[in-house]
């Protein structure tokens, strides 16, 4: 199998699982499905292009394809407990494959509860039992994954986490810290901590791969304060279940592809209080999660939601993550809104200092900003 053969499965597989963790917290005819089963199709299109048939087998828990392992990331791990939760272990897409028939495999690989699909054969996809013994000689085939593909593969494991909290499953904790020593891990080791916030993804997986954005984000900014040590990893896993209380407000308002009427707002803005109930009530969670789930929204002067009098101080953890928030939505796509250019961004965001957003940890943003943007001038940007 060539470089170019293994990225094109890879990307298949993410595609599947992500397409499938997305068939599960919405339903099957979700836009987000369709469009990740499309670009499915398209990566099998070009598998074709060398490749008779696609066929998977699960030989002593290793994912073979074109008689070789594939090579372990988080997507084939998905995949392949997917498989067995089905007791599928021979999986074969032959060229003629069409659209609703990758969906139907999607369905089979989702995790909805509600619903259970039967696994059975269609035109062109076949499922199956393999019965040959394989002994995997090459141990020592694992994935070097850089900063990007670390940002890429907790994004999609922070989605599997998130439904978990959808479903009324209890957070387990011990994820989010994985998740979060991951990036502080990986911070420490870049040569230059500005240039590793570069891999912010702007995904339409919106909420998920905001909050590992977020987490990036306040992780630069700490780092930059000279934030050290154990309130370091606390800010990590604050931005990471900042958004928690979006999971008990109904999916049809968070992919809203209009803006929000007022009664569909009054809604949302329920979603600091809600999250900072679940974490307040969540074994192991750091308070400092809590505060900011509660404070995120709240804004330098106390004008936004929840309502704050005006003595209500905010933590400073709050103040970092409000201006990661306010940042990472001006950049993404999002349905009801496009993204800004760097230029426009960071001319808003200096109009927002001093009123919606912390003034000094705005300058301090924006010159972390400038150190990855080379186009943009630092000297305008300089700390107070």
């Amino acid at each position: 199998m060539t470089v170019s053969q293994h990225d094109n499965l890879q990307k298949l597989i993410k595609l599947l699982t992500t397409a499938a963790a997305n068939a599960s917290l919405y339903h099957s005819e979700h836009r987000q499905v369709i469009r990740l089963c499309r670009q499915a199709l398209n990566e099998l299109q070009l598998l074709f292009n060398t490749h008779s048939d696609v066929t998977l087998k699960v030989i002593e828990g290793q994912l073979i394809f074109d008689n070789k392992p594939v090579v372990e990331n988080l997507s084939v791990n998905r995949l392949l407990e997917s498989l067995n939760r089905n007791g599928i272990s021979f999986l074969k897409i032959a060229t003629d494959v069409y659209a609703e028939e990758l969906l139907g495999l999607i369905n089979i690989l989702s995790k909805n509860p509600d619903k259970q699909i039967a696994v059975k054969d269609s035109e062109n996809i076949h499922f199956g039992q393999v019965e040959i013994r394989f002994t995997r000689s090459d141990q020592h085939q694992l994935a070097s994954w850089d900063f990007t593909e670390i940002a890429t593969h907790e994004a999609d494991r922070f989605m599997d986490i998130y439904q978990t909290v959808r479903s009324k499953q209890k957070l387990e904790m011990t994820g989010i810290n994985e998740i979060v020593n991951g990036f502080v891990n990986a911070f420490n080791c870049q040569s230059d901590a500005f240039m590793a916030i570069a891999p912010l993804r702007a995904m339409d997986e919106y909420t998920y791969t905001h909050s590992t954005n977020i987490c990036m984000l306040n992780l630069a900014q700490a780092k930059a304060l000279g934030i050290a040590g154990q309130l370091l990893n606390d800010i990590g896993i604050a931005a990471m279940l900042h958004d928690i209380g979006k999971m008990f407000i109904s999916p049809d308002i968070l992919s809203k592809s209009e803006q929000l009427d007022d009664a569909e707002w009054q809604i949302m803005q329920q979603h600091p209080r809600l999250g900072a109930e679940y974490l307040l009530n969540t074994p192991g969670v750091p308070r400092l999660a809590v505060v900011t789930a509660f404070e995120h929204h709240m804004r330098y002067d106390n004008s936004g939601y929840p309502q704050a009098a005006n003595s209500w101080q905010q933590h400073i953890c709050s103040h970092m993550t409000a201006i990661s928030d306010t940042y990472d939505a001006m950049r993404t796509n999002r349905a009801y809104e496009e993204s800004l250019d760097t230029d426009q961004i960071l001319a808003i965001m200096l109009e927002l200092a001093g009123n919606k957003l912390h003034p000094r940890l705005t300058y301090n943003f924006l010159q972390i900003i400038s150190e990855r943007d080379k186009d943009t001038e630092p000297s305008n940007y300089t700390t107070l």
